[in-house]
């Protein structure tokens, strides 16, 4: 018998906030101990068009740290753009990966039940029929990977990070698909086995006429490193091609190749280019951010922040006038931190980075789960009117429009 071991639906109601839910499930076979879902879904959304999913890893600090994955504002920030809810999971094994990393021992089950516990809770019915964008890492990579050959017909695209375990299929090839894997697994004792499966698989279905995509880190090794720059801009490149509809077949003749080999690009596909390793890539543009990322670890946002920060608020106190605020991140980048202007002057230019610890950690998760932004003006002189506004600095250290004006006088 299915046992619902908890069920606590978080649920904002009021028109535009955000609403979370988590939802705590054993599995039906009992493979595992029990499963965690959370899901994010964005403020003023009328109808969800699909799920982005962030599947952890292997082990118990990974299958912790999955639990923070949906409070992560860059994943967020891409889940707003297109009207989907972001979702995380945290798994209890009875003895390791195992219990969860193929989908039917029981994981399939339990994700897609939670889907739709969450789809009864909330007012969004149509959670449970939405198609899906999977990214995972390490035996979640593995997992994901088996989802696409299992469910393709549910998957958008999917990203694999690292992913253990991989083997040849020729099941779900229509899937576009990335492949994340950092240069040290090449030759690391740990991963060299995740390296030399990856690839055998990958270059396996582009022989096949897959969209695959194979991306090597020169930065990184096993773990996320800033792969979600990358991945992150293939998904916004895979929703404009399959968002409208969900069984669109990619018309690779319109895409662009690369030869693994040379780094030449060409706009037809042939049969030479994938036996010399070709690869493939949705447009010319994503192509050019990979060109970087392979070289770099990185893709260089070029665009400011779009959305400056919200809903300010300053409280006063004596000398201190305590500023809060929100901040949508920048998809491309994310965050690095806040400029804080009083009077239309800069007050905390040392410090742009050093006051909001917005780092992620090895499996692609924020370190410190915060959406209230605070900082305090210590400076304030008694009996004077002030004029606070923020602005967001993405990681490229672009700077977004200044926020509305705050007026306060202080105490």
């Amino acid at each position: 018998m299915q046992k619902l071991l908890f069920l606590c639906a978080i649920l904002f109601s009021v028109h535009g906030t955000a609403q979370e839910y988590t939802i705590k499930l054993e599995p039906s076979n009992g493979k595992f101990k029990e499963v965690e879902y959370d899901m994010w879904i964005p403020e003023n959304l009328k109808t969800i068009k699909g799920i982005i999913f962030h599947q952890h890893g292997c082990g118990e600090g990974a299958e912790k740290s999955g639990a923070n994955s949906f409070h992560d504002l860059q994943w967020r920030a891409l889940a707003k753009r297109w009207n989907f809810a972001l979702m995380g999971s945290s798994y209890v094994c009875k003895s390791d990966c195992h219990d969860w990393i193929e989908p039917e021992n029981g994981s399939y089950e339990t994700f897609t039940r939670g889907i739709s516990k969450i789809a009864q809770q909330s007012d969004h019915a149509e959670l449970a029929q939405v198609p899906w964008v999977i990214w995972g890492h390490s035996g979640g990579g593995h997992w994901a990977y088996q989802m696409v050959l299992q469910h393709p017909n549910k998957i958008l695209c999917a990203i694999l990070k690292s992913p253990a375990w991989c083997d040849t299929s020729s099941l779900g090839l229509q899937v576009p698909t990335l492949c994340v894997l950092g240069i040290q697994e090449s030759y690391d004792v740990f991963s060299g086995f995740v390296w030399a499966r990856a690839i055998e698989s990958m270059k396996y279905r582009i022989d096949k006429g897959a969209p695959v995509c194979i991306a090597p880190d020169p930065t990184a090794g096993h773990e996320s490193a800033k792969s979600r720059l990358l991945a992150i801009a293939f998904i916004d490149k895979i929703l404009n091609l399959r968002i409208s509809d969900s069984t669109t077949v990619i018309n690779k003749k319109n895409q662009c190749f690369i030869d693994l080999n040379n780094f030449k690009l060409t706009n037809e596909l042939k049969e030479n280019t994938f036996k010399s390793g070709g690869n493939w890539f949705p447009d010319r543009l994503f192509a050019a951010k990979w060109s970087e990322f392979v070289q770099t670890g990185v893709v260089t946002d070029q665009t400011s922040p779009t959305t400056p920060p919200t809903e300010l608020k300053v409280i006063a106190r004596k000398r201190n006038n305590c500023i809060s605020w929100r901040a949508t991140a920048d998809v491309e980048s994310g965050i690095k931190g806040f400029k804080v202007y009083r009077n239309d002057k800069l007050i905390n230019g040392d410090s742009i980075q050093s006051l909001w610890n917005l780092r992620i950690n090895y499996h692609d998760n924020p370190i410190v789960l915060t959406d209230i932004f605070e900082y305090t003006d210590r400076h304030a002189k008694s009996k004077r009117s002030y004029k606070y506004q923020i602005s967001m600095v993405n990681t490229a250290g672009l700077e977004s429009e200044k926020s509305e004006a705050i007026l306060i006088k202080s105490e």
